[in-house]
């Protein structure tokens, strides 16, 4: 697993753009690349592949674009040719459809991506001007670890800031988008481009953390997303993938993976 890459941002930027989880779904991810184009820096914070059709189709979209990504469980999984994605499911019919959609990811990589997700880095850690920003998959200390905002206190985001001396921790792995200030900073997890976040509509996130001289620290804030939806659907389709999959997209609900959530985000609740 490769070290932390620190990138220097420079004293001139004031925007950044952060995505998660493409989950293969290409569509989604051109409609953020078109709604972010005029920001220069842009990161991925992993798990490229999986749930969505013919990967090859956005890892080329993200490489021709040069977003800097890092790498999520499901990039590992696939680079070094595991069995399962490592997502951390337990529930059986949630461990079904995620070894069925790994399996099929797994066929439908090229080498040529997978020799390039090998050298993504773990961690990104963002030298902003006076601030540090940390980017990760699912923690700072577990690549594959589900953050809920019901279940995390304001006292681990604080020990996690300080831990890493950091402004803000940027994740995605457990897929729903959600923001919390402190004192110290913030947490933010971008949400996914892969599939909707069990609001009942069809939109997905992505964040955008703004830093204009003007202001003391980086403010983030999460941004919904429409895009071609059925353009994805008739080609998961096409190749065979699980009609919950497709469902998932057209409804805007978590139809598979969703046991591992916790009550209060097992409520389908529409944030905007």
């Amino acid at each position: 697993m490769s070290e932390i890459k620190t990138i220097v941002l420079p004293d001139e930027c004031t925007q950044i753009a952060l995505c998660g989880g493409p989950y293969s779904n290409f569509s989604a991810v051109e409609a953020f690349l078109e709604a972010t184009k005029n920001i220069e820096h842009r990161f991925c914070l992993g798990d490229i592949g999986g749930f969505g059709p013919c990967p090859d189709r956005t890892l080329d979209l993200l490489r021709s674009s040069q977003i800097i990504c890092l790498q999520g469980n499901y990039d590992r999984a696939i680079a070094y040719e595991e069995r399962d994605c490592g997502c951390g499911y337990s529930d059986p019919r949630d461990r079904h459809f995620a070894q069925l959609s790994y399996d099929y990811t797994f066929a439908k990589t090229s080498p040529h991506h997978r020799e390039w997700l090998q050298k993504l880095p773990y961690l990104i850690r963002l030298e902003w001007r006076e601030h540090s920003l940390l980017l990760c998959h699912g923690s700072p200390q577990q690549v594959n670890e589900f953050v809920w905002e019901s279940e995390t206190e304001d006292r681990q985001i604080a020990q996690n800031l300080r831990q890493f001396q950091v402004t803000g921790i940027c994740c995605t792995h457990s897929g729903l988008p959600w923001l919390r200030r402190i004192e110290e900073g913030f947490w933010l997890n971008v949400g996914v481009l892969g599939r909707p976040p069990h609001e009942g509509k069809r939109h997905v996130y992505y964040a955008i953390a703004d830093f204009p001289t003007t202001i003391k620290t980086p403010q983030p804030r999460l941004i919904p997303l429409a895009y071609d939806v059925e353009t994805v659907v008739s080609l998961m389709e096409k190749e065979g993938l699980p009609v919950e999959f497709r469902e998932s997209l057209q409804h805007g609900i978590w139809t598979t993976c969703g046991e591992i959530l916790p009550e209060a985000e097992k409520i389908v609740r529409p944030r905007v």
